[in-house]
């Protein structure tokens, strides 16, 4: 099991649901009879840090089915090399090691501050104050120390290794400050702003039990000589290539280049990657021999649209194609097969952050009637349809897009004209009302509304229509039905969005519960998905 199926699986318990298997590459964890390595992501916390969160060890602990202990913490955005006992006794001789200083750490860091040195060591008392930790150079009892060494000088910095010799909270941190070089990131210490820190555990080498031991971490993309943005892009792609095997069949639809830059955003989908530009400025020369040498590294084809007013001018863009790009093509997601298209708007066909709730309608569908609105290409019909639907009514105002939904179901060896399956071309609102005067009703009903639309009905806003809408769906839900709801209105949050679908229910019973987490290619556990979804269940 993967550390993405892990995620999956706990997700789905929490909002008291199961899944059998999804397909998902491994996550790269070496191990041995007394400990795992395996090679932290920045922004992940090593615990847990609130309750319904995940850390790494409980992620860990839960795929690996035994009670791991933590040898050794990195801070949450730290990324590398990490390991993990299995036993209380390999735990208690990890500690002995660490405490005898037997375990090597190496580490990089960039800072963008310049000195004149090329090596030096530090040592200073560090102990907490308050909720931080501070370091005394000054202290006559010291209890930390670390050798600096420079080891490239970057377009946006200075790449420096750093070896502690002690253990303490922020070492390398407090005294990289100390010494005038805060990394970059550490807005804690004075390091100046970017989008994440820039500290990583590249290796730790250990004896153990008559044997040498070195494990290396993956070199973080922002290592390289690159300009910050390129090397930001490069670091996200490795994150997600630490979880996913890139190249691999099954899941291989997966968000690569996410918030880690505003910029843009990358998706991969099979053997093309589509590189949504968010910038004022088109990408550069440079951005473009970028993106060539990203193609040639991991084998993949790329499509670049400059994405006018942030994608909201859909009539204005521009294109680029590096290396043997179709316009059309197939790629697997969960080892669902979709038709991709580049030439069918300023989409693929394939909405990726509803990935995880497609896998979730196509394990809850079984004899269910099951309606799908605003169904752009007909994904969560398929996934119904494979998941066993009794029927399947799916409704976009588009017909093109109902086209495109209907070659998914041959794609995928299902019938769009079979008993049961209905593909409308109509206003979605209008659908419902017309729904209503005819009892029509459903088991299951997806919704994931646009933003804002425009019909022959008339103009859609989710921030005022958004009550109305969910009367509608209440009306059209049999008994004990469900409603997947989701939209990405940016100016609501989640519980803006609950207070509003609570509020418009008049005397219906609901109960809202969660859907599951989106995948670790999107967002890290603790963080706040961009997209809002919300399971309504009828009483």
């Amino acid at each position: 099991m993967t550390l993405w199926d892990l995620t999956l699986r706990a997700s789905f318990r929490h909002a008291e649901r199961h899944v059998d298997h999804l397909a998902s590459p491994p996550l790269k964890v070496r191990q041995h009879d007394d400990f795992l390595f395996v090679e932290k992501l920045s922004g992940f916390n090593t615990h847990a840090p609130d309750l319904g969160k995940w850390g790494l060890f409980e992620l860990l602990k839960t795929e690996w089915g035994e009670n791991l202990f933590v040898v050794q913490r990195l801070d949450k955005g730290t990324s590398g090399a990490m390991i993990f006992a299995r036993s209380k006794e390999a735990a208690a001789t990890f500690g002995e090691l660490f405490e005898r200083h037997e375990v090597k750490k190496h580490y990089l860091f960039v800072t963008d501050r310049r000195t004149g040195l090329n090596n030096f060591t530090h040592r200073s008392r560090i102990e907490k104050s308050g909720n931080t930790f501070v370091s005394d150079p000054d202290s006559t009892e010291p209890n930390a120390k670390t050798v600096f060494k420079k080891k490239a000088t970057l377009p946006f910095g200075e790449l420096w290794e750093a070896f502690p010799e002690s253990g303490k909270p922020h070492q390398i941190r407090l005294h990289a400050a100390d010494q005038g070089l805060p990394i970059l990131g550490d807005h804690e210490h004075g390091g100046s702003a970017f989008p994440r820190l820039c500290l990583h555990s590249q290796s730790v080498a250990f004896h153990w039990k008559g044997k040498d031991w070195t494990f290396e971490a993956t070199s973080p993309g922002w290592a390289r000589p690159l300009p910050s943005e390129h090397a930001l892009i490069l670091d996200a792609i490795q994150s997600r290539s630490a979880l996913y095997d890139l190249s691999a069949p099954g899941t291989d639809c997966l968000r690569l280049v996410h918030q880690e830059v505003d910029f843009c955003r990358i998706d991969q989908y099979g053997s093309q990657w589509a590189v949504n530009w968010y910038a004022e400025k088109a990408p550069t020369g440079a951005d473009l021999d970028f993106f060539e040498t990203l193609s040639k590294e991991f084998g993949k084809q790329i499509f670049i649209r400059h994405m006018h007013d942030r994608g909201r001018d859909p009539l204005t863009q521009d294109f680029w194609k590096i290396g043997e790009v179709q316009d059309r093509w197939e790629a697997l997601e969960n080892e669902v097969r979709f038709e991709l298209r580049t030439d069918s708007g300023l989409s693929a066909g394939l909405f990726l952050d509803q990935r995880v709730n497609r896998a979730w309608v196509r394990h809850r569908s079984l004899d269910l009637k099951v309606l799908n609105l605003f169904s752009y290409t007909g994904g969560f019909s398929v996934n119904a349809a494979l998941g066993g639907a009794r029927e399947i009514c799916t409704v976009d105002v588009s017909p093109k897009f109902n086209e495109w939904g209907a070659r998914n179901f041959e794609l995928n060896g299902l019938d769009p004209k079979a008993p049961g399956v209905e593909f409308w071309n109509q206003d979605c609102l209008l659908f419902l009302k017309g729904a209503k005067k005819r009892n029509r009703k459903w088991d299951l009903i997806l919704c994931d509304p646009p933003s804002f639309g425009r019909s022959k009905e008339g103009v859609f806003k989710i921030q005022k229509d958004l009550p109305m809408l969910i009367g509608l769906l209440l009306d059209g839900l049999n008994p004990k039905g469900q409603i997947l709801f989701s939209c990405n209105y940016e100016g609501w949050d989640l519980q803006e969005m609950k207070r509003i679908i609570s509020s418009a229910r008049g005397l219906r019973r609901i109960e809202l519960r969660d859907t599951p987490a989106q995948g670790l290619d999107f967002e890290r556990p603790d963080q706040t998905p961009l997209m809002k979804s919300i399971i309504i269940a009828g009483q």
